[in-house]
């Protein structure tokens, strides 16, 4: 069934954005409900340009490597000289969320176990210089938006929020273009959480936190095996 949407051009978007994208009504926050995400959290754009600190090491991720919820670390550290474009900086108990092709959920919380996962050599995660400057220094993709709560409370609760699937209709309907499609930070920024949910944010995201933890564990253990493997076949 078609969808159509009559816009007056007293409300087209800053620009005179004329995509019919733009103008769906599927991307409308649904009627009734609390706040928005832009009343939990503040978006990060704090940026490490191209040949870094030659010096410091930088983990980089990439949108393939945030899915339902967790980062799975399939790199290790590089050295500064070898980021050749632009990254954000991310910090632990931030939420990313890749505004590239929605329908991939690489949506993650980045949780404080990160830095000690396995696929980081023991002198990478213990040789920082102080307790504020890690060794390893984390960044992602430009096509990461990177949440920080307003207010120091977790943001954990984003992620199952992020991920459900009134949420999801509205971020696949707000994409725009044809071979890279993206949502914008607006449109994140006004997504409506019911206020049910609001209320349960803390218990949400205490979950999640567990969880990720959990897994976090499992990975670890995994590759464990897989180091212990290597090391019975030399």
């Amino acid at each position: 069934m078609a969808i159509a949407a009559i816009v007056d051009i007293a409300r087209l978007d800053d620009g005179w954005i004329l995509a019919p994208e733009r103008y769906d009504p599927r991307r409308r926050p649904a009627e009734n409900v609390g706040p928005c995400v832009g009343d939990f959290v503040h978006v990060r754009r704090d940026t490490v340009t191209a040949k870094a600190d030659p010096e410091r090491k930088f983990l980089v991720l990439d949108t393939g490597d945030a899915k339902d919820g967790i980062i799975a670390v399939s790199k290790p550290p590089v050295a500064g000289s070898q980021i050749r474009s632009a990254k954000k900086r991310i910090r632990p108990r931030q939420v990313i969320v890749s505004r590239l092709r929605p329908y991939l959920r690489q949506v993650a919380w980045v949780d404080p176990g990160l830095l000690a996962d396995p696929a980081l050599s023991a002198g990478e995660r213990d040789g920082a210089s102080s307790e504020t400057e890690p060794a390893v220094e984390l960044t992602c993709s430009t096509e990461f938006f990177v949440l920080e709560s307003i207010d120091g409370a977790s943001i954990a609760f984003l992620v199952p929020f992020l991920l459900s699937t009134p949420a999801q209709a509205v971020l696949s309907a707000a994409q725009e273009g044809g071979h890279h499609p993206r949502f914008n930070e607006r449109t994140l920024m006004t997504l409506s959480i019911p206020t049910s949910l609001a209320e349960q944010a803390q218990e949400l995201s205490a979950r999640v936190e567990q969880a990720v933890m959990q897994a976090r564990e499992a990975y670890a253990a995994l590759r464990g095996a897989v180091m212990t493997a290597d090391s019975l076949q030399r």
